[in-house]
């Protein structure tokens, strides 16, 4: 904490009296309104962690575990042994037969029909065809062409020729120069002289009046309004807005609330680290109330009565497994020498030597 400062109001660090004056209450409530909140907090935490962990426990053994069981040896196999019985049952009950089908009947069936369309096109339609184009169109067309083109240059081509050759060319000719002229002569000249003579000194003079009448008339009482009314106006204006509204919110923000609100974050953190060790004491508290009451007694009846039981059990346990797979051995190999015997009396071959005893023992040794 901080020491109170000097007589003046501030403290060793320039901190005001308000400052000062709020520090201490302020830490204190902070840390009666924080600590049930971090112990709340550090509790639940802990719990949350320990259902996180029961929670997941519990979906892999009741949900994880057997959906795995039941997808590995139920589903999968099943899935495996329908998907082979249905690719089976298409194979044979759709392709099999429809491969049979186009190849033995659609196939040779259609090449044969497309044999008998393609011969009759040929000699139906195809063949006359040619030969009326070959032996009747193509004379006919070409008589015709060559009798027409002269008659079209007799009677048309050579009299437009001569009549646009001496009669139209020199008249447009003519037309075009006359026309020239005229736009020259009527239109050209007057509006040039127009131009040069009327509306260039007119348009100067003008823009000359216009510059005159908008600096007289707009920028020169523009200016004196901006320099003698709207400037000495704002400056009192910012003055006035400056030290009346700006200097006492510029005051309150830096002599009052800063302070405040940098003691208020202050005291919060530190009573967030008090309650922490509070939480942390009070947590090692009943952690070691737990061990002595209940883990110290447990792992002494663990260690003192169920293991000096269990051992024996386990042990009797494994004896027992030991029993029940040499016997099954046993089993397995007698069941193996009756089914030799058995093929070696259907079958007449001769009984395969036994390579080794009982399965464990090495090859060459008699079984006792």
């Amino acid at each position: 904490m901080r020491e109170r400062g000097d007589a003046g109001g501030y403290g060793e660090n320039g901190d005001g009296c308000l400052t000062v004056a709020i520090r201490m209450p302020a830490r204190i409530v902070a840390l009666v309104v924080v600590l049930p909140l971090r112990i709340a907090w550090d509790a639940l935490t802990v719990a949350g962690r320990a259902l996180g962990r029961f929670g997941k426990w519990l979906v892999r053994v009741l949900v994880v575990a057997p959906a795995v069981a039941l997808w590995r040896y139920a589903l999968a196999p099943a899935g495996r042994a329908a998907g082979w019985a249905v690719r089976e049952l298409v194979r044979y009950l759709a392709v099999v037969p429809a491969v049979a089908l186009w190849r033995y009947v659609l196939a040779p069936a259609g090449r044969a029909v497309g044999v008998a369309v393609g011969w009759a096109v040929s000699v139906l339609v195809v063949l006359p065809l040619a030969a009326l184009w070959r032996y009747v169109l193509v004379p006919l067309g070409r008589a015709s062409g060559a009798g027409a083109g002269w008659v079209l240059r007799t009677l048309l081509v050579a009299p437009l020729a001569a009549l646009y050759g001496c009669v139209l060319v020199p008249v447009a000719a003519g037309a075009v120069w006359l026309a020239r002229w005229a736009v020259r002569v009527l239109v050209v000249v007057p509006a040039v002289a127009l131009y040069g003579c009327v509306l260039v000194p007119v348009a100067a003079g003008a823009v000359w009046l216009a510059r005159w009448a908008v600096r007289v008339l707009v920028v020169v009482p523009a200016v004196a309004l901006y320099r003698h009314v709207l400037v000495p106006v704002a400056l009192g204006v910012a003055w006035l807005v400056r030290w009346v509204v700006v200097a006492p919110l510029l005051f309150l923000w830096r002599r009052v609330l800063v302070p405040v609100a940098r003691e208020v974050r202050d005291a919060l953190l530190v009573a967030w680290r008090v309650a922490g060790y509070v939480s942390r004491a009070l947590g090692r508290a009943l952690k070691w109330l737990v061990t002595v009451v209940l883990v110290v007694p447990a792992a002494w009846v663990w260690r003192a009565l169920v293991l000096p039981v269990w051992r024996p059990v386990r042990r009797a346990a494994a004896e027992g497994r030991r029993a029940v797979r040499h016997a099954l051995a046993t089993v397995r190999e007698t069941v193996r020498g009756v089914r030799a015997d058995l093929r070696a009396a259907l079958t007449g071959a001769p009984r395969p030597v036994e390579r080794g005893g009982r399965r464990g023992e090495p090859e060459g040794r008699n079984p006792q």
